[in-house]
């Protein structure tokens, strides 16, 4: 038995005042433990909690109560399949199916003393699993179910809804066909459950008995507009708690033998009678697999006999009978089906309560058992008169049981007999005291060998599994390869297509280098024009493409704009925004009329063509100037616009005086004449 089950734990405790009901995520204590070092600890919501799960690989979960982290069977189950590596789920305060306080553990361990907080909760908790303390919770069977089928409806159309459903038929049994050559190349058992389409298949579901973690890197979820392939673990229908230390996981002895019908297909029809006639379950259901059959035949009794209605026995039924360890009867010849209706007839006729058939697979596999079992009933009647005869005080059905498995009535009564009556004698062996110090310090060295080999073990296996990933990968990628071209095409290819590859990463790499190159010399840019700004000897003017219809905020705040266009109707809006916002200098992408610079240098304000001054750079729909070229050109700009106006208006002054003495000379003139 080993001391140590898990190299990577995660410990959990809730926070007080959390609650798993709660809508919102709830917080948790954590901390993270590899090889017994604590790697990380600290508070977190769940849900980033699971991505660190994710990162850090976990092999388990371990935390005081598991219903801290979800309040149902199905809660749990959701919670751990939104996980792509699937940790056990360890509750380290349950032990031989008892519970006891965390504190008591820890104090008794000699982890801590005294009330713990959630901090040191979740340390103890982790600690506790990595001793093998507690009991794993078991929410999912070792199966795994895979369901490949189309991505989404299709839309109505005529010719082309025959084309979707002929592409996506084909598709689903393309990939039906890669995933059986995965799971036939890893070596697993498995049912595979097939609806037929007119073009292909329309749906397929396989029942791998292998857990999930088996199938990583072999058979990946996928999904796109027409294809998705769903892998989940088979939920259990009751959660079982298994301990930590236990080498084995026993099942108790049930005590009825039954002989089991089986009618398979996407819909398998179940019938379990007991040897002697009694019937105890029948029933049916879509894309059953063996796994749950077993389940379901189990709570009734154990199957000496699986029996099938057709022969040859389908490959189904063999299997389930292999895992069963039942024998397998098969009739001389496949029963019509006036002959299994006449079976179930004449059974129904004799129960005193009715018993509705609700199917022909429930039919098939009750007239499967039944005609298993009158093929028996001679050999069983002759079981019941010879113990009889005898006056034997034995189980018949135990009998029974042994005849059906081939065994010749008489010696299967000496056997269960030989059971019940003859005393069972256990040798006891003395060992000398001499022995006992050579034994003691043999194994001490055993023990010391046994902890180099498990490290050994683990180090290896972690490589394997790291090996195998990556195995698993080359071969799917290589098959997919190889079923498309020949050898020698395939070699051609796949080296052209690892030079166009190299060849496209190398541009790639060009281009990212010189775009991250670009990237530096931009931003040592911004660094110093954030540094001339905060020194104030820049500028920062935002860019309109036209003036703005509302002006709202500070959008001049150190008195400089930027205008795309400047349209002849803007002037009365333009006077306005001055007016109101503290603007010095605008700044005009385009051409405009000197009568609008003229009017706003009557305004103090300087109108300036952009190409008048250049700014040192633009970022998105700001300009950045230098503040003294900038302030230059605007009093240069209002100084020359100042000169022209005073020259005009000294010409406008002459010319009124021009005209004033001609007018007077030309009314002296009319008098005097």
């Amino acid at each position: 038995m080993e001391s140590i089950k898990f190299r990577r734990i995660l410990g959990l405790d809730i926070l007080p005042g959390e609650s798993p009901q709660s809508s919102r995520d709830p917080r948790f204590a954590y901390l993270v433990l590899i090889d017994g070092e604590v790697r990380e600890r600290g508070e977190e919501r769940l849900s980033r909690i699971l991505k660190l799960a994710e990162e850090f690989r976990i092999d388990a979960i371990a935390i005081d109560n598991v219903y801290e982290l979800a309040c149902s069977r199905e809660g749990l189950a959701d919670l751990l399949r939104r996980l792509r590596h699937v940790p056990k789920l360890v509750q380290v305060t349950m032990v031989a199916g008892k519970t006891y306080p965390l504190d008591s553990l820890a104090e008794s361990l000699g982890l801590a003393r005294g009330k713990l907080n959630p901090l040191q909760a979740a340390e103890v908790s982790a600690k506790l699993a990595y001793l093998g303390v507690g009991s794993e919770l078991l929410l999912f069977e070792e199966e795994t179910r895979i369901i490949v089928s189309k991505g989404r409806s299709p839309a109505q159309g005529g010719m082309s809804l025959e084309r979707y459903k002929r592409n996506v038929e084909s598709l689903v049994l393309n990939k039906t066909r890669e995933i059986r050559s995965s799971l036939e190349r890893l070596g697993v058992d498995y049912d595979v459950f097939v609806s037929r389409g007119k073009y292909g298949v329309e749906r397929s579901v396989f029942i791998v008995y292998a857990p999930r973690t088996r199938l990583y890197g072999v058979v990946k979820p996928f999904q796109d507009r027409d294809l998705q392939v769903e892998i989940e673990p088979v939920i259990r229908s009751k959660p079982v708690f298994i301990p930590l230390s236990s080498p084995s996981r026993r099942r108790t002895a049930v005590s009825r033998y039954l002989i089991v019908g089986v009618d398979p297909g996407i819909s398998t029809g179940i019938a379990a009678l007991t040897l002697k006639g009694d019937l105890l379950m029948l029933t049916s259901g879509k894309e059953l697999g063996r796994g749950q059959v077993i389940r379901m035949i189990a709570e009734h009794g154990v199957a000496v006999l699986i029996a099938t209605d057709v022969n040859p026995a389908p490959l189904y039924v063999k299997k389930l009978a292999a895992m069963l360890n039942a024998e397998l009867f098969v009739p001389p010849h496949s029963l019509s089906v006036e002959e299994k209706r006449a079976l179930v007839s004449e059974y129904v006729e004799k129960l005193s309560i009715p018993l509705k058939i609700r199917d022909s697979h429930q039919r098939d596999a009750l007239a499967a058992a039944l005609y298993a079992l009158r093929k028996f009933s001679a050999k069983f009647m002759e079981v019941r008169e010879k113990i009889g005869r005898l006056g034997l005080d034995i189980p018949e059905e135990e009998v029974d049981a042994l005849v059906v498995r081939g065994i010749p009535v008489w010696e299967a009564i000496r056997a269960v007999s030989r059971d019940y009556y003859l005393p069972t004698v256990r040798e006891r062996t003395l060992v000398p005291r001499t022995e006992v110090s050579c034994f003691r310090k043999l194994s001490e060295e055993l023990n010391e060998r046994i902890v180099k080999l498990v490290k050994r073990i683990r180090s290896l296996e972690k490589e394997r599994e790291e090996l195998l990933e990556k195995l698993s990968t080359m071969e799917a990628q290589l098959w997919r390869v190889l079923k498309i071209q020949s050898a020698e095409a395939r070699r051609d290819r796949i080296v052209e297509s690892l030079q166009k590859e190299l060849s496209r990463a190398t541009t790639e790499n060009a281009r990212l280098r010189e775009s991250l190159e670009e990237l530096d010399r931009h931003i040592k840019r911004l660094r110093v024009l954030l540094s001339r700004a905060a020194r104030g000897e820049l500028v920062l003017a935002p860019r309109f493409r036209r003036l703005p219809e509302k002006l709202e905020g500070d959008v001049a705040r150190e008195g400089v704009i930027v205008l795309g266009v400047l349209q002849p109707n803007d002037y009365e809006r333009l006077l306005e925004f001055t007016a109101r916002k503290d603007v010095r200098v605008i700044l005009c992408e385009q051409n405009f009329s000197e009568y609008y610079a003229e009017m706003m240098a009557c305004r103090d304000v300087a109108l300036l063509r952009l190409s008048e001054v250049k700014p040192l750079d633009v970022i998105g729909d700001v300009y950045i100037f230098e503040k003294k070229p900038l302030e230059e050109a605007a009093s240069r700009k209002l100084e020359e616009l100042e000169v022209r106006s005073e020259k005009l208006l000294k010409d406008s002054l002459r010319r009124i005086m021009e005209e004033y003495r001609a007018e007077r000379l030309r009314r002296l003139r009319l008098k005097t004449s």
